[in-house]
C-alpha cells in the first residue's frame, strides 16, 4: 500500500471510528443513562455492555485488525476474573472489547483519557475505574474500588504496565493490578497481545491494517495462596508474558 492510499484508509477509517461514536454510540450513551436514571440498572448494564462491545468490534474491523484469538476456552466463566495483558496501544481497549465480547468487564484505566465526553461516558456504561497515577493517595482509592467491583461480581482488566511500551516486548510490571489480588482472591487470566501497536503508535497515528494475536494464558488460581505467594505473582505473571512474546516474533 502506498503512502497515499495508507493516509486515505487512514482518515476514512478514523472517520467511521469517530462517527460511529458520536452518530450510533451518543443515543445509545443518552438512553443508558435515562435507564439509570430510573432506576433500572440491571436493564441498564443489559443493554449498555453489549452496545459498547459492538462498537469495539466495528472499530476493530474497521481499522483492519486481522485478530487470531488462541486459549479463550480457558477462561472461567462462572466467577468474576482480573484480566492482566501486556499494553502496547490505544487499540488495545477496543481490541480486548471485541475479543472477550462474551465477558462483562471494566478496565482500571489512566484519569486522562477521560477527557472526551464520549469516552468518558462508555467508560462508565462498562463500569470502568479511572485511576490518577500522579497521586499515591488517589490511586490507592481506585485499586480498593476495583477489588470492590470484583467481590461485586464483575472481571475487570488491569495493565500491570501502567503505560503502553509500543513493543511486543512488555515492560517491567508494576504492583497494583496484585494488590488488588490480595483484597479479592480472584483468579488472575493474564493475556499477551502481539503488533497491537503497529496499528496507530508504530506508523505515527496513521491507521494501519496489521495481523494481531491474542493468546489466552493459563488462569492463576490465587484464593488459597499466602501473602508472600501473592507478592510473587507479579513476577509469576510477568515472565509467562514475556515468555510468550517470545514466541511471536514481530
Amino acid at each position: 500500500m502506498g503512502k497515499f492510499k495508507e493516509k486515505l484508509f487512514s482518515y476514512t477509517a478514523y472517520a467511521k471510528i469517530i462517527g460511529q461514536l458520536l452518530i450510533v454510540m451518543e443515543p445509545k450513551i443518552a438512553y443508558h443513562s435515562f435507564l439509570e436514571k430510573k432506576g433500572k440498572q440491571e436493564k441498564a448494564d443489559a443493554f449498555g455492555f453489549p452496545a459498547v462491545k459492538k462498537w469495539a468490534t466495528f472499530a476493530t474491523k474497521t481499522a483492519g485488525m486481522n485478530i487470531t484469538v488462541e486459549g479463550l476456552e480457558k477462561i472461567p466463566k462462572d466467577r468474576p476474573v482480573l484480566f492482566t495483558p501486556n499494553h502496547q496501544s490505544y487499540a488495545d481497549v477496543p481490541l480486548l472489547l471485541h475479543v472477550l465480547k462474551d465477558f462483562d468487564f471494566g478496565f482500571l484505566m489512566r484519569m486522562q483519557l477521560n477527557k472526551f465526553f464520549a469516552i468518558e461516558q462508555i467508560s462508565k456504561i462498562i463500569k470502568c475505574v479511572p485511576i490518577n497515577q500522579e497521586n499515591a493517595r488517589e490511586g490507592i482509592k481506585a485499586l480498593n474500588k476495583t477489588a470492590e467491583q470484583i467481590n461485586n461480581g464483575l472481571s475487570m482488566l488491569v495493565f500491570p504496565e501502567g503505560k503502553r511500551g509500543f513493543s511486543n516486548t512488555p515492560d517491567e510490571f508494576k504492583n497494583g493490578a496484585f494488590k488488588i489480588v490480595q483484597k479479592t482472591g480472584v483468579t488472575v487470566v493474564p493475556i499477551y497481545i502481539h503488533n497491537v501497536f503497529k496499528v496507530l503508535e508504530g506508523n505515527n497515528f496513521v491507521i494501519t491494517p496489521t495481523d494481531i494475536k491474542v493468546i489466552i494464558l493459563d488462569p492463576i488460581e490465587t484464593g488459597d495462596m499466602k501473602r508472600d505467594d501473592v507478592k510473587q505473582l507479579h513476577d509469576k505473571v510477568y515472565n509467562l508474558i514475556l515468555e510468550e512474546s517470545k514466541k511471536h516474533p514481530a
